[in-house]
Parts: structure tokens; C-alpha cells; sequence
């Protein structure tokens, strides 16, 4: 006779963080519908797509959580809306106990510094006239993030926790194989 224990997604190797009982991030009621729209001149609208509707989940410190659904589903409009890279329908987004659903861009900035987003194609997701070094800083410095030891450094300890060579620093996303460029976009979120 087996049993079967729920899934928490945690690896046994290392302990969870310590949960207060809070969620890092609650998404309640998530929407975004895109207007279908008929006519040259008056545009006049006659019906929608609904691309994300009505989607609930919550995420606690030390937890991960992976979108899982075939092509055209909702995944990457449901990260964007959550990043804000996107405006809701409707729904709410909570990060760290503020709703961010509404947040202005600049008051948005400050939430992408601990929000990112990791994009599943790593092909596209990476500009290929940029070295990995610009890549990987370029968030740093839009974020006003200055690590102490300089930004190329930073950079290179990035590389290096993906398990990328830092002296790959100065190569270009067209040298590395999808693995690699996906690890790229790791170190850059």
C-alpha cells in the first residue's frame, strides 16, 4: 500500500524560507481582454478575446510557481499583466502586501526591482547586438542598483551563479546554445 503526499513544489535538499503567513504574491481575479474591433474609420467594437480570465493563485516566500498550458493559453500575457508590462481588465495584483494593479510607472519601477519576469522563447528574449555584460547590467542600472564591487562584477558573479563562465562577460547571445541563453536571462531577472 503507497500513500501519496501533496506536491509543495519545494526541494527537500534545502529548508523553506520561513513563511509569516503572508503570500509574496496574490493575484485575485486576473483579467485581460483585448477588443475586437470592425470598421476602417468608426472602429466600433464587436466582441473581445478573453486572454486571461479570471485567473487566481498566491505565491509564499520560498515558493515557486511555473504556468503550465499550450500555445496561446495565456502564460506570457499573464506574466506581463502581473510585471504590469501590460494593463489588467481587471483582477488585482498584490506584491509584498501592496496592490500594485494600479501603481503609477514611476511607483512601478520600484516593484520591477524585486519583480521580474523570465521569458520562456531564449531566443528571441535577448537582444543579439548587446554582450551578455550589457544585458545582464542594463536592469541594474535602470533600477539604480550600484553594487559595491561595480556593475561588471556583479555581472560576472551572475554568470558564475548560472553556471556560465564568467569570462563570458564580453560574448554575444548568438555564441551560446538556448540552455545557456535561458541562464542568461536568469542572471539578467
Amino acid at each position: 500500500m503507497s500513500t501519496t503526499e501533496p506536491r509543495t513544489g519545494r526541494s527537500t535538499d534545502r529548508p523553506a524560507a520561513e513563511h509569516t503567513g503572508e503570500n509574496l504574491l496574490e493575484v485575485s481575479g486576473l483579467q485581460k481582454h483585448f477588443p475586437i474591433r470592425q470598421g476602417i474609420i468608426f472602429q466600433r467594437r464587436i466582441g473581445a478575446v478573453r486572454a486571461v480570465d479570471g485567473i487566481d493563485f498566491s505565491v509564499g516566500p520560498g515558493e515557486s510557481l511555473g504556468l503550465v498550458g499550450e500555445s496561446g493559453c495565456g502564460k506570457s500575457t499573464t506574466g506581463r499583466l502581473i510585471t504590469r508590462l501590460l494593463e489588467p481588465t481587471g483582477g488585482s495584483v498584490v506584491f509584498d502586501g501592496e496592490d500594485i494593479t494600479h501603481r503609477s510607472p514611476g511607483r512601478m519601477q520600484e516593484a520591477r526591482r524585486n519583480l521580474q519576469m523570465i521569458f520562456q522563447d531564449p531566443y528571441s528574449s535577448l537582444n543579439p547586438r548587446h554582450t551578455v555584460g550589457t544585458i545582464i547590467e542594463t536592469p541594474m542600472r535602470l533600477n539604480g542598483i550600484n553594487p559595491p564591487q561595480g556593475h561588471k562584477k556583479r555581472a560576472q558573479e551572475l554568470l558564475e551563479t548560472v553556471g556560465l563562465n564568467p569570462e563570458h562577460y564580453n560574448r554575444y547571445p548568438n555564441e551560446f546554445s538556448g540552455g545557456q541563453r535561458q541562464r542568461i536571462g536568469i542572471a539578467r531577472a
